[in-house]
């Protein structure tokens, strides 16, 4: 299995989220996402429509709306 840690703004889900699933295909197994963020359930469906995404995990919370490490 292969995590890839999604890329986003909470709205669009960056382009180089899409290279890494790419890669992560490449390496084969199942592919997951996990989108973490604040009101990014948006992100999250872009994500479960990318092909080759067997899973998306969306951890949605108010800490995570600025993206830093330390939340």
């Amino acid at each position: 299995m292969n995590l890839v840690i999604a890329e986003h703004d909470n709205e669009i889900l960056k382009s180089a989220t899409l290279n890494a699933i790419g890669a992560a295909q490449r390496i084969g197994g199942e592919t997951h996402v996990l989108v973490a963020g604040f009101d990014a359930r948006s992100v999250a469906e872009q994500a479960a429509k990318v092909g080759g995404v067997s899973k998306v995990l969306l951890a949605d919370a108010p800490h995570l709306s600025s993206q830093l490490a330390e939340n």
